[in-house]
């Protein structure tokens, strides 16, 4: 069996982001969602200089900047709600339903983008949803 060249960093990037879904919850014992998005750009705002050390400026293409700020916009504002919702919820239920970003990647690929998608891919699709359901079902609330 041959694993697929882009699998293991997928793997490493579940794991990571298993691990940043986590650690917020400590810090907002002392800190505000607000104050915690402020050190997290810190942190981000100095990983991408170091990128741009090794990677060089990149290319300046408009379309292609609007939806890179884009992207950082709306990872801004996910990131703000998600630590409002962790500060007042279980990390169990607040990282496991927000972990499930990629049911609207996949719906907005597959209507706006076009891309195909198989019977095994929309039945991930529906058990995500189920997921969602029982998690929210099971805390009767």
């Amino acid at each position: 069996m041959t694993i697929a060249i882009w699998f293991p960093p997928a793997i490493l990037a579940l794991a990571i982001w298993g691990v940043t879904s986590f650690l917020p919850k400590i810090a907002l014992r002392a800190l505000s969602p607000f104050q915690m998005i402020i050190y997290h750009s810190i942190f981000f705002l100095a990983g991408a200089l170091i990128a741009q050390l090794f990677y060089g400026m990149p290319e300046f293409q408009l379309p292609a900047v609007f939806f890179a700020m884009g992207t950082g916009a709306c990872g801004t504002f996910g990131q703000i709600l998600y630590l409002m919702a962790l500060k007042r919820g279980p990390v169990t239920y607040v990282s496991m339903i927000s972990s499930l970003y990629p049911l609207i990647a996949t719906v907005l690929a597959v209507t706006l983008l076009k891309d195909p998608i198989t019977l095994k891919q929309g039945c991930g699709v529906a058990l995500g949803i189920a997921s969602i359901i029982l998690l929210v079902k099971a805390d009767g609330k």
